[in-house]
This record gives C-alpha cells, structure tokens and sequence, in this order.
C-alpha cells in the first residue's frame, strides 16, 4: 500500500483546509476597473471637463471617467451627432476630438 494515507493524515489535512476556504468566503474583494454605465453626455459637469481639454481621445476620456474605452469612444461618437464635438483626426486606431465652438446668435 505505497502513497496511501493514514485516517489520521487525511484528517488532519481536511481540518487545515477548512480555515482558509471560510476566510475566502467572507472577504470578497470587488473588482472595478471600468463602470459598464454610459455617462450622461447632456451633463454640465461632463461638458464641462470636456471644454477644459484641448483634444479629446476615448482613452483620455476613459481614463479621465473610469469607464472602459468602447464606452467613451460610443460616447464621443453620440456628441459628435449631436455637433458638440467635432471630429479633428481619425486613422485606424485613434480618433481625435475637440469642442465645437460656441456659436453666437443674431
């Protein structure tokens, strides 16, 4: 009966075992890297940060939000149909954007 283990062993392992799964159960850590909600692009807040960039990436903006990136770039895409930004240069990988400026009424 080579590399079987006593009752007595098995036990003893069980009862280490134990201690450690209970700690794991009780303190979850919560992980958030990126919120999933899209920020409110009518905010005055939001619009706000936006007017103090001078240009204006979706990385930028996810770093500066906390949201991941696919939120922000869908984000910039929604004020640049509303013509709040304009869309000043694009290649394959980066999009850049600035504030449209304030026009001015009769």
């Amino acid at each position: 009966m080579p590399n079987r283990k006593s009752l007595s062993k098995m036990e003893k392992q069980q009862e280490m075992k134990e201690p450690k799964g209970k700690e794991k159960e009780g303190s979850k850590i919560e992980k958030t890297i990126g919120r999933l909600n899209m920020p409110d692009v009518n905010n005055k807040e939001f619009l706000e940060q936006l007017r103090k960039m001078k240009a204006i990436t979706p990385t930028q903006l996810a770093a500066q939000l906390n949201v991941r990136v696919s939120i922000a770039k869908r984000a910039l895409e929604e004020l640049r149909e509303k013509k709040v930004v304009d869309l000043v240069s694009s290649s394959q990988n980066l999009k850049v954007y600035t504030m449209r400026a304030p026009e001015k009424g009769p």
